[in-house]
């Protein structure tokens, strides 16, 4: 179905009287759209349905893989060229493409942003360690990832803090409402996390943290930086710190759907940090652990 359209389009291209090392590389990032496009939102999905707001998904995901925000606009323009060829065609009315913005190209690259790929391959990393290790590591990976909390207020987690279901259960985070308290949901796979490691938990009489060390003693937010530094080498990953899972945290929340006020409490954040990049208008920049 879009290999019909793509050749229309590089007739079109062809009859504006373009050079050919043009059209082919207007046919390539219009590939590239076709591919994130059947990947995101299936093959049989009309391609000329798409709206601003896909091509702004489009744009962030461009961001959020690291692309050089040369290459980024280059691919925006190819889109508008194509859309512009669809209006000339009566195939179409507006152009989607003409209402997003391109990547300012002087600002600073923005800070590396996990996929789920990637925070599944840092997880499963863990399981290369040995017995209740290993299944601490993971929950304490697991609670990172998925609330978004400093290693700090980690570290601090005591057992009353931690409620527990069959299906879902809360962390109360932080010291008191002064200083950012609050009650953050977790889902069944970080409870399920958390059950497994409570069952190999290290004896520690009189000592109440969750996280432990094989001594019995609390985790000290350096050992936790390791842990993380050390699994994401592990997983080949390369410049994720504990600050990366917050940061990606705050951006997978945005961007399916939630309101940044809401998430700035998550974080517990008084107030919505600045956006650190027009494009990315769900990361949230000073989201610090």
């Amino acid at each position: 179905m879009h290999s019909d359209l793509l050749a229309q389009f590089e007739e079109y291209l062809v009859a504006m009287g373009l050079s050919p090392v043009t059209i082919v590389n207007y046919l390539a990032d219009l590939r590239s759209f076709v591919q994130w496009w059947a990947d995101t939102r299936g093959e049989n999905v009309p391609l000329l349905g798409a709206t601003a707001d896909d091509i702004r998904r489009y744009r962030r995901d461009m961001v959020r893989r690291g692309w050089a925000p040369a290459t980024i606009n280059r691919r925006l323009q190819g889109m508008r060229k194509f859309f512009d060829f669809a209006i000339t065609t009566g195939l179409l009315a507006a152009n989607p493409a003409a209402e997003v913005s391109r990547v300012d190209e002087q600002r600073t690259a923005p800070s590396h942003i996990l996929s789920q790929a990637e925070l599944d391959r840092l997880l499963a990393a863990t399981r290369g360690s040995n017995g209740g290790q290993s299944r601490r590591d993971y929950a304490l990976l697991q609670v990172l990832v998925e609330t978004g909390i400093k290693v700090g207020e980690l570290v601090d987690l005591r057992l009353e803090d931690v409620e527990l279901s069959a299906d879902e259960g809360y962390l109360l985070v932080g010291d008191s409402l002064a200083t950012g308290r609050r009650c953050l949901s977790i889902g069944p796979e970080v409870c399920a996390a958390l059950r497994d490691y409570l069952r190999v938990r290290s004896p520690a009489p009189g000592v109440t943290h969750l996280f432990l060390n094989r001594e019995g003693r609390p985790l000290s937010p350096r050992t936790v930086h390791r842990l993380v530094s050390t699994y994401a080498r592990a997983a080949g990953l390369t410049g994720v710190s504990a600050h990366t899972l917050r940061r990606s945290f705050a951006y997978a929340a945005i961007e399916q759907g939630e309101d940044p006020q809401a998430v700035a409490r998550l974080l517990g954040l008084r107030s919505v940090p600045h956006y650190v990049h027009q494009t990315e208008e769900t990361l949230l920049a000073q989201s610090t652990s």
